[in-house]
C-alpha cells in the first residue's frame, strides 16, 4: 500500500528549518521566506510519487535557490515591478500557507467536533451551524431549554480541552 503524502503537514513540519538554513545563505529573512515558498512549490509541482524523501529534496532545491538568488543579487540581477507599482501584483487571495494554516485549523476544529458525544455534538450543530435558539432546539429534541444550555457549555468545555485555550484567542 503506497504510504499517503500529506503536504500540510510536511510544509508545516519544515517551513521553519528550511527558512533558517536559507537565513544562513542569504542573511535576509524575507528572501528566505519566498525562497522556501518556491520550494515548495516546485514540489506540489512534481508527479505524485516522483520525489521519494522530501525533506531532503526540499532542502537541496532551497539550498540551491537561495545559492542562485545570491549569484543573480551579485551580478545585480533586478526584477522590474509592473507599470503601476507594487499594487498591481498584490492579492486579495490568501497566501498558501495562510491556506494551508487554515485547512489545518478546520480539521482540528471538525476532529474535536466529531469528538463530542452524539446528543452533544447534535445540540452544538443546531446552535453554532443551524443558527437555532436554544428554545428551539429544546423544541425540536423534546428536551427543555436547560438542558440545552448545559449541553452547550459542556461542549465548549470539551473543543476548549481538546483544543487548547489559545486556539480560541486566534480570531
Amino acid at each position: 500500500m503506497e504510504p499517503t503524502f500529506s503536504f500540510d503537514k510536511l510544509y508545516l513540519g519544515q517551513r521553519g528549518r528550511l527558512q533558517r538554513l536559507v537565513l544562513r545563505v542569504t542573511g535576509q529573512r524575507a528572501t528566505a521566506e519566498d525562497v522556501v515558498h518556491d520550494a515548495f512549490l516546485r514540489l506540489l509541482n512534481m508527479p505524485q510519487g516522483h520525489v521519494i524523501a522530501q525533506d531532503a529534496w526540499l532542502a537541496r532545491v532551497a539550498r540551491n535557490l537561495a545559492l542562485n538568488h545570491m549569484r543573480h543579487e551579485r551580478q545585480g540581477v533586478v526584477v522590474d515591478a509592473p507599470p503601476g507599482g507594487v499594487e498591481t501584483i498584490t492579492s486579495d487571495t490568501p497566501s498558501a500557507e495562510m491556506v494551508l494554516v487554515c485547512r489545518e485549523s478546520l480539521r482540528r476544529v471538525m476532529q474535536a467536533i466529531l469528538a463530542l458525544p452524539p446528543r452533544r455534538r447534535e445540540i452544538f450543530v443546531l446552535h453554532r451551524f443551524g443558527e437555532l435558539t436554544y428554545d428551539q432546539i429544546a423544541a425540536r429534541l423534546g428536551i427543555s431549554r436547560n438542558t440545552v444550555m448545559v449541553q452547550i457549555v459542556n461542549a465548549l468545555a470539551d473543543l476548549r480541552r481538546e483544543l487548547g485555550r489559545d486556539f480560541f484567542r486566534q480570531g
